[in-house]
């Protein structure tokens, strides 16, 4: 099942996953106020913007090694990494 959701950079389209959780756990969540949906959201979306933070931290590092004791304008190669990536 896709819905759309407003957004503010307009309306997107969601997609539908699903996880398999022991009855416990959902027993355990039912207890709270949660809107476990949005929560689970947001967590893969900030656990994705750690991982892009952390893949262009790791790029900046082999940049600087392979540019150490060289006159290199980064911004010029963090652009045009960005444009590859």
């Amino acid at each position: 099942m896709s819905y759309y959701i407003k957004s503010g950079e307009g309306v997107k389209m969601s997609e539908t996953i699903g996880i398999k959780i022991s009855k416990d756990l959902r027993e355990e969540m039912a207890k709270f106020e949660v809107d476990w949906s949005e929560y689970l959201s947001e967590s893969i979306d900030d656990k994705l913007k750690e991982l892009k933070r952390r893949k262009i931290a790791e790029h900046m590092d082999s940049i600087r090694k392979k540019t150490a004791g060289k006159n290199i304008n980064m911004a010029k190669e963090i652009i045009e990494w960005r444009k590859k990536h």
